[in-house]
């Protein structure tokens, strides 16, 4: 997976409409859903011992940078976009992740000695979070660099971009970029519709190789 490098503006890029993102080759990245007996709540185990994760199977991804921050352009089906919690619903969101250091396992989201580094987004709050967590259920919060995003829902499609500054902010848990320096980036998506949140959610199974265009 390449981020291409384009002579755009922050906002230009923050844009999913913008004309900038068809010059950019998309990634059809498949995904699957979080195994149940991996979550640490025994309430959650038991909620969706008979229930299938992971609704969205697939997600389109084009990553760009010009030059002073990466963005990610993600698309992906839903027919009802979940912009609030209403009864069993939840707001539809995605995360990017990275691994602090090493091959963070993905299924735990990381491990204490390895973990993952996530830019997540959710549709009731425009405004991104950065988080860090060290296995399953160990969500922190950290301020991650000022991450941007925009959104738009239309005719049954998410597009979503989350970007941020290319330099790494004095921030635990954070990752920085350099154009053409390989790294490793895996996605998740949660269907709010079907109840999906935290643990409960479609992943890249997989870390997946990203280069940044020079």
């Amino acid at each position: 997976m390449q981020a291409k490098k384009l002579d755009a503006t922050t906002e230009e890029l923050l844009n999913p409409s913008s004309r900038h993102w068809a010059k950019v080759a998309p990634d059809v990245i498949s995904l699957e859903g979080t195994p149940v007996q991996l979550q640490p709540s025994r309430y959650i185990r038991a909620k969706w011992s008979d229930r299938p994760t992971g609704t969205v199977r697939a997600l389109t991804v084009r990553p760009a940078h010009n030059g002073r921050q990466l963005f990610f352009h993600l698309e992906w089906r839903d027919e009802t976009p979940n912009r609030t919690h209403s009864g069993p619903s939840f707001p539809d969101a995605a995360g990017i992740l990275f691994p602090v250091n090493g091959d963070a396992p993905l299924q735990t989201m990381g491990s204490p000695k390895a973990p993952v580094s996530a830019w997540y987004w959710r549709a009731d709050d425009e405004a991104p979070h950065h988080i860090v967590a060290t296995g399953l259920g160990t969500v922190t919060e950290t301020p991650g660099g000022r991450l941007l995003a925009r959104s738009s829902w239309d005719n049954g499609v998410w597009r979503v971009v989350v970007g941020r500054s290319l330099r790494s902010p004095q921030s635990a848990g954070t990752v920085g970029f350099r154009p053409g320096r390989p790294m490793k980036v895996a996605f998740a998506v949660w269907e709010g519709s079907q109840g999906e949140r935290g643990g409960i959610k479609a992943f890249s199974n997989g870390w997946h190789s990203l280069m940044l265009e020079q």
